[in-house]
């Protein structure tokens, strides 16, 4: 039962992933590029590493990704200092919100998509859980840390 569990988290995400590459492909952009985006539309500010962090993916990944970004002019340094491009701050241009706009909008579409007919108790029920599975694989990565 949990291995098929693991197979759907994995299938919804592939899903989400698709959803959100078609809503954005007119505008050129990936999902990849567009969460990178939401990270900066919600949390303000932040550093190449930081993202990294908050998506749990590789730096050079995410470098690739920033590079373009900034290409597209969605996203910009806060200032001149490139020497260490990881550590500067990086911010939404002008197009970079409104694109963030229109991520939040098909958000409301998708997750509007997700709940139909699932009850808000079914949905308490599964945040809860999710939020438990959460938590044990954050214990389970802070003691790999710890042992390595």
């Amino acid at each position: 039962m949990l291995e098929m569990m693991q197979v759907h988290f994995f299938m919804l995400r592939k899903q989400f992933q698709g959803y959100i590459n078609d809503v954005f492909k007119k505008k050129n952009l990936r999902s990849s590029e567009v969460m990178i985006l939401a990270i900066l539309f919600q949390f303000g500010e932040k550093s190449q590493i930081e993202i990294s962090k908050l998506l749990e993916c590789d730096k050079a990944h995410t470098h690739r990704i920033v590079n373009r970004l900034i290409a597209k002019n969605l996203i910009a340094y806060t200032n001149d200092c490139h020497e260490h491009a990881r550590n500067a701050k990086l911010c939404l241009t002008e197009q970079g919100v409104k694109i963030s706009d229109e991520f939040i909008s098909s958000i409301k579409k998708w997750n509007k998509l997700l709940r139909e007919g699932v009850s808000n108790e079914e949905i308490a029920v599964v945040k809860n859980v999710i939020q438990k599975m959460m938590h044990n694989a954050e214990k389970y990565k802070e003691l790999e840390k710890n042992n390595v």
